[in-house]
């Protein structure tokens, strides 16, 4: 199984606004370009902080008969609103991998909204939540995640490919998140590098993309 994060960010490196969101920011260009990585993949992985904050549209509509990725939703603690587009707007029932702390409160809001998958754990498992996936048959997985859950995965090493678009703007405001965001840095930073794959213009905005090694 292939795992890929997708990610836009400003010249000065944020991902977020200053109010901690991400809208207004990507053009035509880039939603067309996610859509294009989306028709490529067969599951999208996203946290619930991304459903709540963003509240995304998983439905690829710039890409002519490509096939939908099925959402999954990591979600450690708490449950989501049950009119979210993620539950409305799919063409697959979404996949909600939670813990065992807060399985009876989504089984209680989402059980008629989602297939539900209980961790034997208090906390979400990157490796884990790969190997469910694995056994599902997903081959190729997007995360569309937030940076916290972006350094989860590239912590745990499960990380193949990075897309990345730069969108021309700079915020300025320190203490915005980069794409992988802890109070620590990644092990082996600096010996474990990324390789430039391709690259590309689209308007204003540049994409990259990096594969491990």
């Amino acid at each position: 199984m292939k795992l890929s994060i997708n990610m836009a960010m400003t010249l000065d490196g944020k991902v977020v606004r200053p109010d901690g969101r991400w809208y207004g920011l990507t053009s035509s260009e880039d939603k067309t370009q996610m859509d294009v990585y989306r028709s490529q993949s067969d599951a999208v992985l996203v946290g619930k902080n991304s459903i709540i904050n963003d509240n995304p549209i998983v439905k690829i509509r710039a890409v002519p008969n490509a096939l939908n990725p099925r959402p999954v939703i990591l979600v450690r603690k708490g449950t989501l609103p049950p009119d979210k587009h993620v539950f409305e707007e799919s063409d697959h029932i979404p996949l909600i991998i939670c813990t065992k702390t807060n399985l009876k409160e989504i089984k209680t809001s989402l059980e008629n909204k989602a297939e539900i998958f209980a961790l034997d754990s208090d906390d979400i498992d990157p490796k884990k939540v790969t190997g469910i996936l694995k056994r599902k048959g997903y081959k190729n997985v997007l995360l569309e995640g937030g940076p916290k859950l972006n350094f989860s995965f590239l912590e745990a090493d499960l990380v193949d490919r990075i897309y990345l678009t730069i969108v021309p703007y700079i915020i300025g405001k320190n203490g915005l998140a980069g794409i992988a965001d802890r109070n620590m840095e990644l092990p082996g930073f600096d010996k474990n590098g990324w390789t430039l794959k391709d690259n590309f213009t689209k308007g204003n905005e540049i994409f990259l993309v990096y594969e491990k090694g």
